[in-house]
């Protein structure tokens, strides 16, 4: 059995009054180290990427090679866009920063864009015929109407950079369809509620931006099922996903939930807190958040979170 691969789509670290902190991004990114568990950087949602500056994103993508290369795949995760053009410019940046793969989004919905006829299948032909680097794709119906599966295929069959499919928030069977129409090996990722029957199907691994918050739950995940822990998986699973049931009223979008949790786990950083539009909470209503992750009954936040 191959070891489940994770991934983490990783937060943003700044400091209070809003600059980059480069120091905190550095610490930051060795909690995912320390657990084995890759990394995608300048996610829209968990990593902020929108409210990045050029020259941010840069750094933020050469903080990460420095910091992690080697020791966990470091993968970027440019903002999502609504045109090739601009698909194909974030996705230049990370690679010439050093990021080994790279995350494709279809063209977000702004102004109600649905894409029509071939739009997507021209989209992704204009994206991939640029980028000479290895590719994740990543169907994420969070952003708009996606490729199907025997698109997807299609895609993998005749751009052989891609390397990777993520599936956040896609069903199993969309999995499971994606996986029959595949002619060569392309690693499946999916997301905790897939599992465990995409696992034992052949997904690689798990993704996501809940790995902020759970790293050591998703990393005993992992292990328990590589070792036939069926007890231990159906208590893990639990845990996770009654988190995820609480932390969902926060949760839009995904970096002030885990800025919240940065704050009653004091990790470093936690000051500067998240861009704008989003705001943090008042403090009463995050240390009330607080309680209520103690009370989950989840071991890793009886280690992480302080009495």
């Amino acid at each position: 059995m191959q070891p489940i691969a994770l991934q983490c789509r990783a937060a943003t670290i700044f400091k209070p009054g809003g600059a980059l902190d480069e120091e905190g991004f550095r610490a930051y990114l060795e909690r995912f180290i320390d657990h084995g568990i890759d990394v995608y950087i300048a996610s829209a949602g968990s990593g902020e990427g929108h409210a990045l500056r050029w020259e941010e994103l840069r750094r933020v993508y050469e903080i990460t090679v420095e910091t992690c290369k080697g020791k966990v795949e470091i993968n970027a995760n440019p903002p999502e866009q609504n045109t090739a053009r601009g698909t194909i410019e974030q996705s230049l940046l990370a690679i010439e920063a050093g990021m080994e793969i790279v995350n494709v989004y279809q063209p977000a919905n702004w102004h109600g864009y649905k894409p029509y006829g071939d739009e997507l299948r021209a989209y992704y032909d204009t994206v991939l015929s640029a980028l000479k680097h290895p590719v994740a794709l990543a169907p994420n119906p969070m952003i708009g109407e996606g490729p199907s599966p025997a698109l997807v295929a299609d895609l993998c069959q005749r751009h052989q950079q891609i390397v990777s499919i993520n599936l956040v928030g896609q069903p199993v069977l969309y999995f499971l369809e994606l996986k029959a129409l595949l002619t060569r090996d392309v690693r499946l990722f999916v997301d905790i509620h897939s599992t465990p029957n995409a696992l034992a199907l052949g997904a690689a691994g798990l993704v996501g931006g809940d790995l902020n918050i759970l790293p050591g739950s998703y990393r005993a995940y992992a292990t328990a099922y590589e070792k036939g822990d069926v007890a231990e998986m159906g208590l893990l699973f639990w845990e996770i996903v009654r988190t995820l049931k609480y932390i969902k009223k926060w949760a839009g979008p995904n970096s002030r939930v885990i800025k919240m949790f940065m704050q009653v786990a004091n990790l470093q950083g936690w000051e500067g807190g998240v861009r704008e539009p989003v705001q943090m909470p008042s403090n009463s209503e995050i240390e009330a958040f607080g309680k209520g992750l103690r009370a989950l009954g989840v071991r890793e936040f009886d280690h992480v979170l302080p009495n």
